[in-house]
């Protein structure tokens, strides 16, 4: 959850503090002990940029809110849900009819949209938990399902009837993650009605003052 800025700014002091461990130890360190100055440079580098995450995560919890353990917990189910979006993505070389691929392709987005909700205010992951853990997980196990049977050239009842229920599941689980979605705005469209109540409230107070001036 970590934007670009934390990224350079954090490899940018871990460039600095190893390279003046290195020219301090290069000037200090003679002759073939000198050769230590890169390792310990490395060394520099990386512990440097393990104390700067743990410090740049800390800060950023404490900004939206969050423990440092929330912020971990949400952050790897972030990584987890986008590793299955990308496995969800690949189902589009597999299906073999339009309406999978739309099908497929609709899940994907609203994929995408709840994962940058979330990424942009952890908080809502409460609001969606099932879909971290359960929604998404299902989608990609029975869309890969679903892609398998129809490699199936077998004219089986078996095949077909399995075929027509993993497609029916899927779709439920559409309409499953339209819900998270919603769930996942439900807070930002409360709080545009409480805005648009406030703007409402004040253009009226605003029309009375008018009102009682011009009398």
């Amino acid at each position: 959850m970590l934007g670009p800025t934390n990224f350079l700014t954090r490899h940018l002091l871990n460039f600095i503090g190893a390279f003046t461990v290195f020219g301090v130890s290069i000037i200090n360190i003679s002759g073939a002990a000198g050769l230590l100055s890169i390792p310990l440079a490395v060394v520099t580098y990386y512990a440097s940029n393990k104390i700067t995450f743990a410090v740049q995560k800390s800060s950023q919890s404490k900004k939206i809110g969050i423990s440092k353990s929330e912020y971990t917990l949400i952050d790897a189910q972030l990584k987890q849900a986008k590793s299955h979006v990308q496995a969800l993505n690949q189902q589009y070389v597999r299906v073999r009819s339009v309406r999978s691929f739309k099908q497929i392709n609709e899940m994907s987005k609203l994929a995408k949209r709840i994962i940058n909700l979330v990424q942009t205010n952890p908080q809502k992951f409460y609001a969606v938990e099932d879909f971290f853990y359960a929604h998404l997980p299902s989608a990609v196990e029975l869309s890969d399902k679903y892609t398998l049977l129809t490699k199936e050239q077998i004219p089986s009842t078996d095949v077909h009837l399995a075929l027509e229920d993993t497609r029916k599941t899927l779709k439920e689980l559409q309409v499953t993650m339209e819900d998270d979605l919603k769930s996942a705005l439900s807070s930002d469209i409360e709080n545009l009605k409480i805005e648009l109540d406030f703007a409402k409230m004040s253009n009226e107070k605003r029309k009375d003052r008018l009102k009682i001036g011009g009398e």
